[in-house]
């Protein structure tokens, strides 16, 4: 009585598959976009950073000091020669060689971060560029995501009428065990195969009894260890 409502179960599972396979594709076209996406957004604040870092570095700040200590270099030197004494002349010759010192330390913090400056310039007119070019890239992927997605979704659907279709000639009661099993399991199958009395998920042992009213469609069962739905080997055959 009950063997074509398993047969119908079988294809039912088998139908059910595939579309999580369908899913599964739909997932990944999905993640295409969204890898994309996340990586456009980290390349923007890879910009702000670089942005920041090059702004840390105050070589506007650096060559305005370079230019006063250079002022004040030019001007001891102008001083040096109008020193009266020698007492005058040492105390210029000193300040001119701490004025020197100090210019000689900002060139180099000058020449250095200049460097640095250069190098972040160069990154962030490659990762604008990413960025920019990436743009067009989104949306031609976004485009023939959305192609493979409707044809993924085409083949769930009819799927999915094929399902109902098999259902609605399903016995009642097996229906209805079905149904409540597979929320109870989801997303697991909730039906096995009884083989050789066992229970193809759990392995459990059943009874002569139970296995041939099964087997003969005369009864539903449930594995008394895992609670699926047990279907016969005898339903395999079409």
């Amino acid at each position: 009585m009950f063997l074509p409502s398993f047969r119908h179960l079988i294809e039912i599972e088998a139908l059910k598959k595939q579309n999580q396979q369908n899913l599964a594709q739909i997932s990944s076209e999905n993640k295409r976009i969204s890898d994309l996406d996340e990586r456009r957004k980290k390349t923007l604040l890879h910009i702000e950073n670089l942005k920041l870092e090059e702004k840390n570095l105050h070589l506007s700040e650096t060559l305005g000091n370079l230019g006063s200590h250079e002022s004040r270099y030019k001007k001891l030197n102008e001083q040096l020669s109008l020193a009266a004494t020698e007492k005058e002349q040492m105390a210029f010759e000193n300040q001119i060689q701490l004025e020197k010192n100090e210019i000689q330390k900002f060139e180099s913090i000058y020449f250095e971060n200049l460097e640095k400056s250069e190098a972040i310039q160069l990154d962030i007119k490659t990762n604008k560029e990413f960025f920019e070019g990436s743009a067009n890239s989104l949306e031609e992927i976004k485009i023939d995501v959305e192609k493979n997605i409707s044809n993924e979704q085409k083949s769930i659907d009819n799927r999915n009428q094929r399902i109902q279709s098999l259902m609605e000639q399903i016995h009642p009661n097996l229906q209805s065990l079905y149904l409540e099993l597979e929320k109870k399991f989801k997303p697991k199958s909730p039906v096995s195969f009884l083989i050789d009395k066992k229970c193809s998920e759990c392995h459990m042992q059943t009874d002569s009894i139970l296995k041939n009213s099964l087997e003969e469609g005369r009864s539903i069962e449930t594995c008394p260890a895992c609670s699926r739905l047990l279907i016969p080997e005898t339903a395999k055959i079409y």
